[in-house]
């Protein structure tokens, strides 16, 4: 039978399960956002574990039967670093430890952001990266630029430059629950911005950056968006702008560390760079700069356990796993 790669991941909002082959093919994927109250603007980690808990049985259920899981790979913590910890990857981590042991299988434990880059690989074409390049990981938890350098099995992640207040997550979640969205309100952010591009509406929002260095700031963005909201400007202008705002800085940080680290490759990964409006002011801002841009998929970009199956079979292979003509 064919080897197979069970990914496990429970992040802040996601409980997420993955399978892979030995060719890469994805035979199974499918999350489930956690549920946050109307109003909220997020969730305590107790809530959130205990969500999880409850998730993944019914994620596993779906699986098809007869399946040779050959290695079970899963997150066990936020970044690629000793000290890092957060309580909702113990749900995964523990799921996937009592698998193992009953399976009898392969178990590797990776890091939520190395899962992050994998799958941002994988989504956006497999590209030949640098063995050093940079990566950017902007979502509700984490708004970092990290100096990627490829490892036997993940990634050793510097962090160059990141946010020094609000992430762009939360800044976009934070504005959407203020505009009467839930939460998480990133994609309906995004249809309001939408709205107002395709009735091309003009006026003078201008939402400024905060630069410290090649480091940002967030919280003015915010402030800057709430008065624009006091005083009566459109709601989807005022998104549209948001968004706007979010790329310039993200883009004026990638054009400052590259003068430095002299990387030629970027790859976007979190649920943030799944915005199509951010990516397409990307895109433009950084057109002359000669950095090739690795976009993936929204599925790819967003959080899943995609990458921890790849991982866990690349692992696989390490280890004597061959590729059989049947897979």
């Amino acid at each position: 039978m064919c080897a197979l790669s069970l990914g496990i991941d429970t992040s802040n909002y996601t409980t997420s399960v993955a399978l892979v082959d030995e060719k890469e093919n994805i035979i199974y994927k499918k999350g489930i956002l956690l549920e946050v109250k109307s109003g909220e603007r997020g969730l305590r980690q107790s809530d959130a574990l205990f969500q999880h808990v409850n998730n993944l049985p019914l994620l596993l259920k779906e699986l098809a039967r007869g399946r040779e899981i050959a290695v079970i790979c899963y997150s066990q913590r936020p970044r690629p670093l000793p000290d890092s910890y957060m309580p909702v990857f113990r749900a995964g981590e523990s799921l996937a430890k009592s698998l193992a042991a009953v399976l009898n299988v392969k178990l590797l434990g990776v890091s939520h952001q190395e899962d992050h880059i994998r799958a941002a690989i994988y989504g956006s074409g497999s590209p030949i990266l640098e063995d050093s390049f940079c990566a950017v990981h902007f979502s509700g938890g984490t708004s970092e630029l990290l100096l990627v350098n490829k490892e036997k099995i993940g990634y050793r992640c510097e962090i160059i430059a990141k946010t020094l207040d609000l992430n762009a997550g939360q800044l976009v979640d934070r504005i959407g629950v203020l505009m009467g969205c839930d939460f998480p309100a990133g994609r309906a952010v995004e249809k309001l911005a939408e709205k107002a591009m395709l009735q091309k509406q003009e006026n003078n929002c201008i939402i400024s950056t905060s630069m410290a260095g090649s480091d940002f700031h967030f919280s003015g963005q915010e402030n800057q968006v709430a008065n624009y909201l006091k005083s009566g400007v459109d709601k989807s202008v005022v998104a549209y702008h948001l968004l706007k705002a979010i790329a310039k800085t993200l883009s004026k940080s990638i054009v400052q560390l590259q003068k430095k680290h002299a990387f030629h490759s970027v790859l976007f990964s979190g649920g943030v760079m799944s915005n199509q409006i951010i990516k397409a002011c990307i895109i433009k801002e950084l057109a002359q700069s000669g950095i090739r841009l690795c976009f993936s998929p929204g599925e790819y970009a967003r959080d899943n356990a995609i990458g921890n199956a790849l991982m866990g079979m690349d692992y696989f292979k390490t280890l004597g796993g061959e590729i059989r003509d049947k897979c």
